[in-house]
């Protein structure tokens, strides 16, 4: 009898190892590696936690292996000031301050990792325009009349993956990229100090952002 107990014992400890390994992809203990999904729907949402610009950002698109993610993403950047404004565009920090919805192109790839926690790089690229209110026209403080234009970021960073289900938290630490194009009056004013005219350019702003991004997916 003691022996048949013995294999009994066994034998369900061997079915329960086999299930934490091989079940759903579960964490038993931090030392067992979790196997995500290898292709398929995926969904990534972003906030953006900078000291000059906020924002929230949708992706979703289709993962074909590990190495390789690709969708479309949305989303719409609250932008305070540039802090390189004065050295790259000669204007001043608040200049091109304005609601910028976008809609891009998003790359993404997994690095090497076992555990929960996997590095990441990502790429994206599209266009952004400035947001138009009430008067049917997006001007900053400052008289500039946006308009918008190409916009990008690449970054790096790290995910930490659900123990019990196939979502995860991730930290991503990008620059943004965004040319503004926007239309300002230059005005022509005589020695008494008199406005005598004006004539409307067209300018290009380079606006440069680091930053980090806390999100979530699936």
């Amino acid at each position: 009898i003691g022996e048949v107990e013995k294999i009994t014992k066994e034998a369900k400890l061997a079915s329960y190892e086999h299930k934490g390994h091989r079940g759903h992809g579960h964490w038993k203990n931090d030392s067992i590696r979790y196997t995500p999904k290898k292709k398929g729907y995926f969904f990534e949402g972003q906030v953006l936690i900078e000291n000059v610009q906020g924002g929230l950002r949708a992706v979703s698109g289709y993962k074909f292996n590990k190495y390789a993610y690709l969708g479309v993403g949305v989303g719409v950047d609250f932008l305070m000031s540039n802090p390189f404004n004065p050295k790259i565009n000669g204007l001043a920090k608040k200049e091109m301050a304005g609601t910028y919805p976008s809609l891009y192109l998003y790359f993404q790839s997994d690095g090497p990792g076992k555990g929960r926690i996997t590095p990441y790089f990502a790429l994206e690229g599209g266009y952004a325009v400035a947001f138009k209110g009430k008067d049917g026209e997006a001007i900053d403080d400052f008289g500039n009349r946006l308009k918008g234009g190409p916009m990008g970021g690449v970054g790096l960073g790290f995910k930490i993956k659900s123990r019990r289900k196939r979502a995860h938290l991730s930290v991503l630490f990008n620059v943004n990229y965004k040319e503004v194009n926007y239309q300002r009056d230059q005005l022509f004013i005589s020695n008494a100090g008199q406005v005598t005219g004006f004539v409307t350019l067209e300018e290009k702003a380079h606006l440069i952002i680091p930053g980090i991004r806390l999100g979530f997916g699936f």
